[in-house]
């Protein structure tokens, strides 16, 4: 049972990060190809920016300075660790801070593996959490 608990819980993850991985991306590259600044923020209902709604899993993706709406991605279910409000994602060759986002899968069998947005938009997945991301997961 352990085993089969461990590859479901595997499988989450890397379905998860694969989704989050293609959001991402889909930003970055409406970014640069429209010259605008985007966010990538937690969305309750698809249409607005709502901090409290990480535990949805929604991701939306908004215009930074006219909030318009971009793209909606539906979460999976499972909570997402944001490190702010938003993730801003600027025009190449533009920078910015990036930041990482940590999907909370369940981590009793795997460990913990989140994005991590580098300052010029480059995606990876990362296998060092930081203590205060693992903090705000429930297990």
């Amino acid at each position: 049972v352990p085993s089969y608990q461990r590859l479901v819980e595997q499988q989450s993850q890397r379905s998860e990060l694969a989704r989050l991985q293609a959001v991402l991306n889909h930003a970055r590259y409406m970014a640069t190809m429209n010259n605008k600044v985007l966010q990538l923020c937690a969305s309750d209902d698809g249409k607005q920016c709502d901090a409290s709604a990480f535990y949805t899993g929604n991701v939306l993706i908004v215009v930074a300075d006219s909030r318009r709406w971009v793209h909606f991605s539906a979460g999976t279910g499972y909570p997402i660790v944001f490190p702010l409000a938003a993730i801003k994602i600027s025009p190449l060759p533009d920078q910015d801070f990036g930041g990482t986002l940590l999907p909370r899968t369940g981590f009793n069998y795997n460990q913990a593996k989140s994005l991590t947005i580098s300052a010029a938009g480059r995606v990876r997945v990362n296998t060092s959490v930081s203590a205060s991301q693992l903090a705000q997961c429930p297990n």
